[in-house]
């Protein structure tokens, strides 16, 4: 078997691991970062120790550059805010300082933005599904 085989395979054990977990109606994988889904809407968080200000941005605030600052209540770079979402699928980015639209490195779902970069997505589902 080739490196590159078992990389492949690898990668199909671990889809298969997350599909039967989500199948089975159990909790979904811990996930470092990233859109949590909470009851109400999605917490999103955003790390970054070097930004001083950070907004989310996304086709459910009209992808407004000051309409949602995020906070950083501790000081400790990561940066957070609660957001009220009902069930659908959500494009979003952050936008650092007023100036670097950036996807979401702790999260792997994304789509083309239509600019030649890449908008996050976030996909809030019924409860109990």
């Amino acid at each position: 078997m080739t490196r590159g085989s078992r990389w492949v395979v690898r990668v199909l054990l671990m889809t298969a691991a997350i599909a039967a977990v989500s199948c089975s109606g159990g909790p979904p994988p811990p996930v470092s970062g990233g859109p949590e889904p909470v009851e109400g809407g999605v917490l999103f968080r955003y790390k970054n120790s070097n930004a001083h200000r950070v907004n989310l941005v996304g086709d459910f605030n009209d992808w407004s550059p000051t309409a949602d600052p995020m906070a950083d209540e501790n000081g400790d770079g990561e940066f957070t805010l609660f957001y009220p979402l009902g069930v659908g699928t959500y494009a979003y980015k952050f936008l650092i300082d007023g100036k670097n639209w950036v996807s979401d490195p702790a999260n792997p779902s994304s789509e083309p933005d239509g600019f030649n970069g890449r908008n996050s997505v976030v996909k809030v589902i019924p409860k109990g599904s």
